[in-house]
């Protein structure tokens, strides 16, 4: 296995799990359950823009190549650090079979400045510490990765004194320059590699004031090679930090896999891949836990517990809980007997009853509406408004006065339901401009549309309540004219306890419905087939062709072969230009911790319509298919209300 060292990701990837090391190794027959596409992650995290961005605040660097062989970057490396001073971008570093490609690496002398360049956000005064003295989980990944980079430097220049950075977004600072992130446009190279391209010279790239901070984790990386940051993931990380690393390499030395040991960290492993998109690969958590458990293929393919909605993860293995026919009304200490009549679930646990005992078949397969829902809806005012929104919330601001990982919206769509039942796509608006924050223009847009009437407005989950605030703080801090009136219309929608406050149709689905379709679920992706797959009167309503401002003659109840209601968002023309559509079920983890599963093709392509320079016809194609898939969201809202009041008469 020539060339195949211990690199930073590979260390990274088998933190909590050293298993998966094996698995990372075999890439071409383990299946993963992260996109393959590099491009579109690089595109939606914008960490690679970050790194780029980096590099001009450390201005003069030496950029090391990439080659596929690393002797010649290792080489590379080697010859600069022989001079007294230099700056040097993508320095390889190695030693025996571990390999490291550090950020930015600053010489001084014998003093190095080793510095990991991350998209994530940062706050002025925020701790990596928890109160116990370990490091918060949540910067795990990015402290070891700091400290695995150390250990190789050290063990490679032995003679060089290395202090450890980790660079970081710094959410606090708004950018002081228009067009910043337009700078960093993302390109796929011959080898189908992301990359960036800067749009200017880097001379001419104005930055304005720093938006990154660069913090000294000295300190933090000395908690970890002393085995203090936190408690063991393995016996092999029990052991020193000099054993673990060995220990990892004599692995992959060996070509051998770690001992089994399955827990909560289960959950979400990459190598839990769904049967169907497995295209003949094999399934790495399936092997563990026929190993762990001796399982056959019966077992494994029951419903986990993992797959509860809220799952207990940690609690369901330490109690030895491992299939969804093991979790009892006992054990989640709820009433089974009034768990359909009650008119709303008041905790999780009665949702979760629900689902287990319906999945299972312990309780039939109907559907569940409690009357606590129809009594709610005898609360609405119509006409019924339901909106949804884009946004994008990039590390690198577009526009001068924004702040890093803060909401843009430039989309919306909204639908009304009439109190005779008829429904109206009333209103749809999208941004097409390049290099203008649309913030203000699009609630304007909003508040022309729904201050006609006093009818209950809904959103599904929280995005467009978050999104209205973000605005909310540019309007507090810029001069627009009328600031004051767009501030206290917003405050209608966004106060808690106001007449017209939001509706969060995602919180009436979680308190008051559920479908055996939706599985774990509350997505609207989910929930659209299952409403749709449960309701003989949507059937017949969207088998004939739908039509609204820019979905035209669609029919949109269709079934496969099995007879299973094809989703929706399927049916949809893709955007193109390398974006998924909104039925690939493409989640990114952002470095922010936010994780992008819904809108994800619109922020996608809306981002690569303020780079790409393409004839005025193809932008208007890009932005019309938007459109179509913001009015599927809207109108999905309205199906499962229609679904509802059906149900209702």
């Amino acid at each position: 296995m020539a060339n195949n060292y211990l690199t930073k990701s590979k260390f990274t990837h088998c933190l909590e799990c050293p298993t998966k090391l094996y698995y990372k190794n075999h890439e071409d027959e383990y299946a993963t359950s992260q996109d393959d596409n590099d491009f579109l992650q690089a595109l939606a995290e914008g960490g690679i823009q970050v790194g780029e961005l980096a590099k001009l605040y450390y201005p003069g660097g030496v950029e090391i190549p990439y080659s596929r062989d690393k002797s010649v970057s290792i080489e590379q490396t080697k010859e600069l650090l022989q001079q007294d001073e230099v700056v040097i971008y993508e320095a390889a570093i190695q030693h025996g079979l571990t390999y490291s490609l550090v950020d930015i690496l600053v010489k001084e002398g014998n003093e190095i400045k080793l510095i990991e360049v991350k998209s994530k956000s940062w706050e002025s005064g925020e701790s990596f510490y928890k109160q116990n003295g370990e490091l918060y989980p949540k910067w795990h990944k990015y402290l070891y990765d700091v400290a695995f980079q150390t250990w190789v430097m050290q063990k490679a220049y032995p003679e060089f004194n290395v202090r450890p950075y980790l660079m970081l977004i710094d959410k606090g600072v708004p950018t002081s320059v228009d067009g910043l992130h337009q700078y960093f446009k993302i390109v796929e190279n011959e080898e189908g590699r992301s990359e960036v391209k800067l749009t200017e010279n880097r001379s001419d790239i104005e930055l304005g004031d720093p938006i990154m901070t660069t913090i000294d984790v000295s300190n933090e990386v000395a908690l970890i090679f002393n085995g203090e940051a936190r408690e063991p993931e393995s016996k092999l990380e029990a052991k020193d930090f000099d054993q673990w690393i060995e220990g990892l390499c004599e692995l992959i030395r060996k070509d051998e896999k770690y001992p089994v040991t399955i827990g909560a960290k289960c959950r979400n492993c990459e190598h839990r891949v769904n049967p169907e998109k497995l295209n003949g690969k094999k399934a790495g958590f399936n092997e563990c836990w026929k190993e762990a458990l001796n399982w056959s293929e019966k077992e494994l393919a029951k419903p986990h517990a993992f797959d509860v909605w809220y799952a207990d993860s940690k609690k369901y293995i330490d109690d030895e809980i491992y299939l969804m026919e093991e979790i009892t009304p006992e054990y989640l200490d709820v009433d089974e007997d009034s768990l359909y009549q009650q008119p709303i679930w008041d905790s999780r646990d009665e949702r979760k009853l629900a689902q287990v005992m319906k999945m299972t078949g312990r309780h039939d397969a109907s559907e569940v509406i409690l009357p606590g829902l129809f009594q709610e809806m005898e609360s609405w005012t119509y006409p019924l408004h339901f909106i949804d929104f884009e946004g994008i919330a990039p590390a690198i601001p577009f526009h001068k006065g924004c702040y890093p990982y803060k909401k843009i919206p430039f989309q919306f769509s909204m639908h009304n339901v009439y109190d005779d039942g008829r429904v109206e796509h009333a209103a749809e608006w999208v941004d097409k401009r390049k290099g203008v924050y649309p913030g203000f223009d699009f609630v304007r847009e909003l508040k022309k549309v729904l201050e006609q009437d006093e009818g209950s407005v809904f959103m599904y989950h929280h995005y467009e309540k978050t999104t209205l605030n973000d605005v909310k703080r540019r309007l507090l801090e810029s001069e627009e004219p009328d600031r004051e009136e767009l501030i206290a219309w917003i405050d209608t929608l966004v106060t808690k306890g106001a007449p017209r406050e939001l509706i969060d149709q995602q919180w009436l689905v979680v308190k008051y419905y559920y479908s055996v379709y939706m599985g774990g679920s509350n997505s609207i992706k989910d929930v659209l087939p299952a409403v749709l797959n449960e309701s003989e009167t949507l059937k017949q309503i969207y088998s004939n062709p739908y039509s609204g401002l820019s979905m035209k003659d669609k029919v949109l109840y269709q079934t496969n072969e099995n007879g299973k209601v094809i989703n929706p968002y399927k049916l949809l023309d893709p955007v193109g230009y390398g974006i998924p559509d909104e039925s690939e079920d493409v989640e990114i983890e952002l470095e922010s911790g936010e994780r992008i599963t819904e809108g994800g093709t619109a922020m996608m392509a809306w981002a690569r319509m303020q780079f790409d320079d393409l004839p005025e016809e193809e932008r208007d194609r890009v932005f019309e298919a938007l459109l179509r898939y913001c009015e599927l969201d809207t109108l999905a809202m309205v199906m499962i209300y229609q679904h509802w009041e059906f149900l209702k008469d």
